[in-house]
């Protein structure tokens, strides 16, 4: 993977999204900054109602406006502001200007394909509409890039499944529909929200090579929202762990399984089942996600933390993410930053890392 970490292809910084309620106000995205580069896989991984998917949302500015609210935050695609939040007002891209980036410069591949594409419309039908919405083409030249994208995705006879509807398909080739239809205007940027739900893991398999082999073959960046840590073992180059609107823990994929520091971290990768190792019960993290109206005051783990639950600090005060090492960060006041001298022999293998790889 070649980077530049000068010009990163996204970056977003301090995006806080809120939904102003009835019952008041959702922090569901909270002070959240990452970058993403051209030919990368950054993966944000966490508990369902974390925050990732609206992080995603957000990027593409397709959140409901009210209730949603960016509060504060930056979002740029190759320096160009998509959201700039200056005194409460978003200066950046209009809705008319976000519509030329959705597609063309961004793709997106939504979490249930059935419910994403329209039933009574052919699948073919709607890689055309975006091809058209976004490129200069005829109709014809449409659906010839439309079944060659059938093709690429590895949909047998595409002339043929280009007149299907997508209730004739299965789970995984309505899958590769979505990724045909976000990459047949041939973005830059891939925003991929949970892209393997609900498929057995062959399928699964299949879906990750296919994203790894596009990726390759034109640079494409990637942002991967999973919560499925097999998935980020075998696809991310860097993974963000998220919890309760903020990230509390970034990494380098090998360096986050072989020694994750936050104890969320390691809660989740402890529950991970493993093949070939017997347990009477799966490992839980204690405790239950918060309230997204009522978080707790601090750090938003300390009541399900087997070492903060009890501390006056961790109770009253957030803990900013901060560089322990290079290019990894942890948000936790009680990380022993001596743990990063140790020594790592069979750390990988205990922590199963290459066994999520072979489970993936």
């Amino acid at each position: 993977m070649t980077e530049n970490k000068h010009n990163p292809l996204l970056s977003v910084h301090d995006l806080r999204t809120y939904f102003l309620t009835d019952d008041g106000v959702v922090r569901a995205v909270d002070g959240v900054s990452f970058d993403i580069h051209a030919g990368e896989t950054f993966a944000i991984v966490g508990e369902s109602g974390c925050g990732k998917s609206v992080t995603s949302f957000s990027i593409l500015k397709l959140l409901p406006y009210p209730p949603a609210k960016h509060v504060s935050g930056r979002i740029a695609l190759h320096g160009q502001p998509l959201l700039d939040v200056v005194d409460g007002s978003d200066t950046g891209l209009s809705e008319r200007q976000m519509r030329d980036i959705r597609g063309s410069q961004i793709g997106m591949i939504f979490q249930e394909p059935m419910t994403s594409l329209n039933p009574v419309f052919t699948c073919g039908s709607q890689i055309v509409e975006s091809v058209r919405l976004h490129r200069r083409v005829s109709a014809k030249e449409a659906k010839a890039i439309a079944i060659d994208m059938l093709n690429r995705v590895g949909i047998d006879e595409p002339e043929v499944r280009f007149g299907d509807y997508p209730h004739q398909m299965s789970g995984g080739m309505r899958q590769r529909v979505m990724i045909a239809i976000a990459l047949c205007c041939q973005p830059e940027l891939l925003i991929a929200d949970e892209p393997t739900t609900a498929l057995d893991v062959t399928i699964q398999a299949q879906i990750l090579q296919l994203l790894s082999k596009l990726q390759r073959e034109s640079g494409l960046g990637i942002l991967l929202i999973t919560h499925d840590l097999a998935v980020v073992a075998e696809s991310a180059h860097r993974v963000a762990v998220m919890y309760a609107a903020h990230l509390v823990e970034t990494a380098a994929t090998d360096e986050l399984f072989a020694h994750p520091l936050h104890p969320y971290t390691k809660g989740l990768l402890a529950s991970a089942p493993r093949l070939g190792e017997r347990k009477s019960k799966l490992d839980t993290i204690p405790g239950s996600v918060p309230n997204p109206l009522h978080l707790p005051s601090g750090c938003a783990f300390h009541p399900r933390c087997p070492i903060g639950c009890n501390k006056p600090r961790c109770q009253s005060e957030t803990p900013p993410l901060v560089e322990v090492s290079p290019n990894h960060h942890v948000a936790c006041w009680e990380v022993d930053l001596g743990e990063k001298e140790t020594k790592r022999e069979g750390r990988e293998q205990d922590l199963g890392i290459k066994r999520l790889r072979d489970d993936a």
